[in-house]
């Protein structure tokens, strides 16, 4: 077979890396299935994330707006159930079958419908989402799934929507190594560790709001979770009127 297409090429790059290498494939849903359940794992909670309890606090992700959201890689739902007692009908998308089960156990009667889906290759349900949540998923990307990741996100995101995302940080967890170490190996470890000016290269369609490491859980009025090896950022995507502007203005 020779390569014709994006695609092609990045099915290809997925055969160079080991079974685990790409963590957000279907070939990795048995181990993230165990790890979300085991007894005492961090992930394994009811706890939201901080930084959006912040965020919501702070006026910068208003949640009143935000009608329909899609939580990429949900796990075992946590981040799903705050976004629905926040009044967001909301989709949760995860290869892990396990975890889902558990998912919707722990989410019965909220309004949320889980999908066993993966983001990168597979079409997600519905129409784009006001807020589009990425906590841990993004981290395990191979670097040639960026280009998928960011594909995605794309047909996921409203125009004016927002984006948030908790990744590894750099120098603290996840691996630091170039990435044409990372795909010479093809071996990413635990993940890739990603500095807040790097975030903000990967995501350049979007405008920036709000990035930093994750708070600590007393910043804010309610129980939440919070690990000091992780960055989070928050995203805007223009809206549609603002997209021509900027296509004119660089005419």
């Amino acid at each position: 077979m020779r390569i014709a297409t994006v695609d092609e090429l990045l099915q290809l790059l997925d055969t160079l890396h080991e079974q685990r290498a790409d963590a957000t494939s279907r070939a990795a849903s048995e181990h993230w299935g165990s790890i979300l359940q085991s007894e005492g794992h961090p992930l394994n909670t009811d706890l939201p994330d901080v930084n959006l309890i912040a965020w919501h606090e702070a006026g910068l992700l208003p949640m009143e707006a935000v009608k329909t959201a899609l939580d990429v890689g949900c796990g075992l739902g946590r981040n799903s159930r705050w976004l629905a007692r926040s009044g967001a009908s909301v989709t949760g998308v995860d290869i892990a079958a396990s975890a889902l089960a558990v998912a919707r156990h722990r989410s019965a009667g909220a309004s949320i419908d889980f999908f066993e889906l993966d983001f990168l290759r597979e079409a997600l349900p519905g129409a784009a989402f006001d807020f589009v949540y990425d906590s841990g998923c993004f981290h395990h990307l191979a670097p040639h799934r960026r280009i998928s990741y960011l594909r995605s996100l794309e047909a996921a995101l409203a125009p004016g929507g927002y984006f948030g995302i908790c990744t590894f940080t750099a120098g603290l967890m996840g691996s630091d190594a170039p990435d044409d170490v990372l795909m010479r190996s093809g071996y990413l470890g635990e993940g890739v560790g990603y500095t807040e000016a790097e975030l903000v290269q990967m995501f350049f369609g979007l405008e920036l709001v709000d990035a930093g490491p994750m708070l600590e859980q007393r910043t804010v009025t309610e129980l939440a979770f919070s690990q000091n090896f992780l960055t989070v950022a928050l995203f805007r995507s223009p809206r549609a009127a603002d997209r021509v502007v900027t296509r004119l203005g660089h005419a």
